[in-house]
């Protein structure tokens, strides 16, 4: 069976996850400590069954029979039955009623538990930089929040208190048999090692199928989410059945860690049911033998049998909830990895709050790299005054993107630096900071929702009139209209819409924000000719006295720019205006006379 080996642990019982997990708890202690005292409660009732049992048989039911069937022995045994049968009763409701309330009360508390761990690695994924989210795939994440999540839930409502309400429960069965009859107590419990090493073997399986199980979970949701976002790829090039196979594969893979699971505790169970048979056969024929001789009654016997079953129950929810406990340690630890990981962007205690900047823009020796292996760029240094237009050009993976990433402080130089008026970028204040500088990738992102949350961005003081006036410079207000206006319904990834009415919209949502640096990634590429010549008088206006870095393939686009910039394995080879890089017959008039060919 297959399974990522990332996922899983070795380890049985990990103390300290366990008390990182209890700290989610700490808020809630006095819930948990009044949940607990309610179930040391019950215990105490549901202990004091067997021996009102042993009282009423061993005292009046056998004096009456040996008394014959006379009026008064008669009326003793009836009162003393019903005088039982009520206290039995009495202490059924109030176990009823505790139960009632404990279960309640257990149920809420560990829902808000979970409700906080859920929020708080939320809020963690969602502060990660883009590094993290290149090594986690999504439906891992969501796995993280999601199902493993629930596990621990799980642990917190039917775990911590009940495992130690079935402890005491055990601890003191064993108490009451040893002070009744020490002989007959050894015998009742004679089965227990025989339980306890087949729970062991049950156990040590279980640990390691559970790991199994959640890796395989983990696994399975990644693979889901990454095709059923690209399930338009897929139909596109007629992958179904590649993709479908490779997905039975790892749903199989799934499944036969289930059923593992599955055996595991068809064999547990059952064996469970035997050796207490077992120890109930011992019991009757040494009881019967003591009764004999004397040395016990018959309510002794009963209430040893009675007790065996009451410590059987405990000593089966105690393996469970072992069970229990080893899903929570294998989910804590994934929850925990993702916890433990610190690579949001670092900000600094003093950043400055952005106010409208000028826009000049400097790169001083920049080096960067995605992993240690490979360095993507190479002491790259350039200087862009406030207003001015350049262009990045190069093929692909010369670092072109990987530039705005850093302008845009996705990430941060692995050396060197870059400023924002003369200001480190890693002294703003990140959000001010991201206010200033609009891009325009040639992948237009939208998500479901209206055309206004799409164009405002949460950014709620921009009025209706600042976003018509914003998509009406860019051309774009035919396509809002289609939608039904800023109130129409733009669907999830804009599926609707057209790639060119989703650049438009694009462009619309930079032109409302006013960035002072504006940062077009091949922004054209996917636009029709006509509406190509409505958005390049628009980019005109939108980069009117704003600092602009362009990137283009189309070498066309960009002849006007102020100074382009070559890029070529991650090393900044050329730079001028474009009648200075044709003269020098370097990269660029290479690639200038190769579009002129095409």
């Amino acid at each position: 069976m297959a399974h990522d080996p990332e996922e899983l642990s070795g380890r049985a019982f990990d103390r300290k996850l366990l008390r990182r997990l209890l700290r989610f708890a700490l808020p809630y202690r006095r819930e948990f400590m009044t949940s607990t005292g309610m179930l040391l409660c019950i215990s105490a009732m549901a202990l004091a069954g067997p021996l009102l049992l042993r009282d009423l048989i061993n005292g009046v039911l056998s004096h009456h029979a040996e008394a014959g069937s006379g009026a008064g022995s008669g009326d003793e045994a009836l009162g003393a039955l019903l005088f039982t049968s009520g206290v039995l009763l009495v202490l059924g409701i109030l176990t009823f009623g505790l139960r009632f309330l404990q279960i309640r009360l257990t149920n809420r508390t560990g829902q808000r538990v979970i409700h906080d761990l859920r929020t708080r690695l939320y809020d963690h994924i969602t502060k990660r930089s883009l590094k993290f989210f290149d090594q986690n795939p999504v439906g891992k994440l969501v796995t993280r929040v999601t199902s493993d999540i629930e596990t621990l839930n799980e642990f917190f409502v039917a775990g911590i208190d009940v495992l130690l309400y079935d402890l005491v429960r055990i601890i003191g069965i064993v108490a009451i048999l040893f002070i009744v009859d020490w002989q007959m107590a050894l015998v009742t419990l004679s089965v227990v090692p025989l339980i306890l090493a087949w729970s062991f073997v049950f156990q040590r399986r279980a640990r390691r199928l559970f790991r199994v199980v959640r890796g395989e979970v983990g696994k399975l949701n990644a693979s889901l989410n990454e095709y059923l976002s690209g399930v338009r790829l897929i139909q596109s090039l007629r992958r179904e059945k590649a993709v479908l196979a490779k997905f039975s594969a790892d749903n199989r893979s799934l499944k036969n860690a289930h059923v593992a699971t599955v055996w595991n505790f068809a064999w547990f169970f059952p064996g469970l049911e035997l050796l207490p048979a077992l120890g109930t056969a011992m019991l009757l024929v040494v009881g019967h033998s003591r009764v004999r001789e004397g040395d016990l009654q018959v309510g002794d016997v009963i209430m040893f049998w009675t007790y065996l079953g009451h410590f059987l129950e405990p000593l089966r929810q105690v393996a469970d909830k072992y069970n229990v406990l080893q899903g929570a340690v294998a989910a804590g630890e994934r929850v925990f990895r993702v916890l433990d990981d610190e690579t949001a962007l670092p900000l600094a205690p003093d950043a400055s709050p952005v106010a409208r900047v000028r826009g000049a823009v400097s790169f001083r020796d920049v080096h960067f790299a995605y992993d240690d292996r490979k360095p993507v760029l190479k002491g790259i240094s350039f200087d862009m005054s406030a207003g001015a237009k350049f262009a990045l050009v190069g093929p692909t993976g010369s670092g072109k993107s990987t530039i705005i990433s850093l302008l845009s402080r996705f990430y941060d130089p692995t050396q060197g630096v870059i400023t924002l008026d003369g200001q480190d970028l890693r002294t703003y204040e990140l959000a001010g900071l991201r206010r200033q500088i609009g891009v325009v990738l040639q992948d237009v992102f939208l998500f479901e929702g209206t055309v206004r949350e799409n164009l405002h961005l949460g950014r709620t003081e921009l009025t209706d009139e600042a976003l018509l006036a914003a998509a009406s410079a860019v051309q774009a207000l035919p396509v809002i209209e289609r939608l039904g206006g800023l109130s129409g319904h733009i669907q999830e990834r804009g599926s609707t819409l057209s790639v060119g009415e989703k650049q438009l919209l694009a462009f619309a949502r930079t032109m409302a924000h006013d960035p002072a640096v504006l940062v077009l990634d091949e922004a054209t590429a996917h636009i029709d000719t006509a509406t190509e010549l409505l958005v390049q008088s628009a980019i005109a206006r939108l980069t009117q006295g704003r600092t602009t870095l362009a990137i283009a393939h189309r070498l066309s686009t960009i002849q006007s720019s102020d100074c382009i910039l070559v890029l070529h394995h991650g090393e900044l080879r050329e730079r001028g205006t474009h009648e200075q890089l044709l003269r020098e017959n370097g990269i660029y008039a290479r690639l200038s006379r190769l579009q002129s060919l095409a």
